[in-house]
């Protein structure tokens, strides 16, 4: 075993190769982004919009409004992307508004006129009271050739209830879009069918471990202890890693997924230009 200081200098050399906002983290040793399993029990979903983030990279540019911003988890993705930055957040986000420079509902954005370049708004529009209303807003806020990028949730459970009005097809934000005068780039789907099933049996799991935290009145959530919170990845991990094995990238493979379609996704991502 390493003597205790070892283990310091390590963990202390690890923390400087490694950025972090929230959730997000950036590997500089191994140049790569990640989802920290220490902040979120989400990691599947979380990689799969970080992917389609990074994807998106070149439709980040000048003046940037991050929408529903939490700890601004994504500005290791943008900020050397931007010349500025905003954020908003509502007054009673469960992720703090420590990190956000205007406190308002999405509904009524406090800026003037196409006064941003990028617009980010990652699974806020379900949260949303009138989401018809909010991409108005968008519409509004976008200069000309400015892009919106928006995730949404499809297949996906209810979560921070009581705030939680929506879910949206494909057709339905391209929709939305049209409705307010924006031009769909592309919509992508979060996962496959493969990806939903998992999740779903993540939050399956993590409800169950609630459930046994409250019955046997535990101080801390088992879901808080890091063996109990390792079991819960695990099959997320699992998942992700089949998504980067030959089988999973193989013709067959990928004719089933097109025979299956988008059905069951949890989420879209879509970019769209003013």
């Amino acid at each position: 075993m390493l003597p205790t200081h070892s283990l310091f200098i390590i963990e202390s050399w690890v923390r400087r190769m490694r950025k972090q906002r929230g959730f997000v983290y950036y590997d500089e040793r191994r140049q790569r982004f990640g989802i920290d399993w220490r902040e979120t029990l989400s990691v599947a979903i979380g990689e799969l919009l970080l992917q389609e983030i990074l994807l998106a990279r070149s439709f980040i540019k000048g003046r940037l409004l991050d929408v529903g911003c939490g700890v601004r988890p994504y500005a290791l993705i943008y900020e050397p992307l931007v010349e500025t930055s905003v954020g908003t957040e509502v007054a009673y986000s469960p992720h703090g508004t420590g990190a956000a420079d205007a406190i308002c509902p999405a509904e009524r954005l406090p800026f003037a006129n196409q006064s941003f370049d990028t617009i980010l708004c990652t699974e806020v529009l379900e949260h949303t009271s009138e989401p018809f209303v909010v991409m108005e807003e968008f519409a509004r806020l976008l200069k000309p050739g400015g892009h919106l990028l928006l995730s949404v949730p499809f297949i996906y459970p209810i979560h921070e209830a009581p705030y939680d009005h929506w879910r949206f097809t494909s057709y339905g934000i391209a929709r939305l879009c049209k409705l307010v005068g924006l031009e769909v780039v592309y919509v992508h789907p979060k996962g496959k069918i493969g990806a939903t099933l998992t999740v779903l049996w993540c939050n399956l799991a993590v409800r169950g471990v609630n459930a046994i935290s409250k019955l046997l009145h535990q101080p801390t959530p088992l879901r808080d202890r890091m063996v109990i919170r390792w079991l819960l990845v695990l099959p997320q991990w699992a998942y992700l890693w089949l998504q980067n094995t030959r089988i999973a990238k193989s013709t067959a493979i990928k004719n089933i997924y097109a025979e299956l379609g988008d059905f069951l996704t949890p989420g879209y991502f879509l970019v769209a230009r003013r």
